[in-house]
């Protein structure tokens, strides 16, 4: 494999080409987030909500401002001819938080309340398939690494893969266990501030943390099988 497939393969685990060989660092986890452009489109929304409205009380103004605010982010991309990837899935998401706050019936929470289903979805298929005796962490290792399901063969590799899957439950579970509670006693404030705090730095410690699980495995293929 040529180098340059060799780094392209190592991108897709977040990790960048040095001298010394593979690593992860502050600028590849940026990267895997789609770099400081990903990162503001990431948290923004979020902030600028929870920060409007526990400045006005209304929850009309924090969403306008929210919506505003994506449209400027919408326009820059248009104007800059960025890749409309990541940003299409911003705009659905932003999109229908907006419509869940402000439709008939909806409270100021509800703007967070899509989260919720979408980290309920993501932890139970994870535990699921560590259920199954298939966990999905070792899915996409032995895809990136071109491997396959081979590593199934393996009972300690199972197990290994089983326990950084189930870390990434605890992530999904984590959340909904503090927040939840928090939208059910209608406290948005200190809702919002929670869930920028468990959302990307909680998300970019954990891609740390399985890097550190990972990177034997990794690193075996990337500079041997990979060769």
């Amino acid at each position: 494999m040529s180098e340059e497939k060799k780094s392209s393969q190592a991108a897709k685990y977040g990790l960048r080409k040095t001298d010394d060989g593979y690593q992860l660092d502050a600028k590849s986890l940026l990267g895997s987030v789609g770099g400081v452009q990903g990162l503001v489109e990431t948290t923004l929304p979020g902030f600028l909500y929870v920060l409007t409205f526990t400045i006005t009380r209304d929850v009309v103004i924090a969403a306008s401002v929210v919506g505003v605010a994506v449209l400027a982010l919408t326009i820059r991309h248009f104007v800059l001819k960025r890749p409309w990837t990541q940003l299409v899935g911003s705009l659905v998401g932003v999109g229908l938080a907006i419509w869940l706050t402000l439709r008939p019936g909806g409270q100021a929470g509800d703007f967070y309340l899509k989260d919720f289903w979408i980290n309920a979805a993501y932890g139970s298929v994870l535990l699921l398939s560590v259920i199954v005796r298939f966990p999905l962490i070792g899915v996409l290792m032995g895809f990136l690494t071109n491997q396959g399901l081979s590593w199934r063969k393996d009972r300690r590799k199972v197990r290994f893969f089983d326990l950084v899957t189930l870390l990434w439950v605890g992530l999904f579970a984590t959340r909904l266990i503090v927040e939840v509670p928090l939208y059910l006693a209608g406290d948005v404030v200190t809702l919002g501030f929670v869930k920028i705090v468990l959302g990307l730095p909680f998300y970019l410690t954990m891609i740390w943390v399985s890097w550190l699980l990972l990177r034997g495995v990794v690193k075996a293929e990337l500079d041997g099988n990979l060769d």
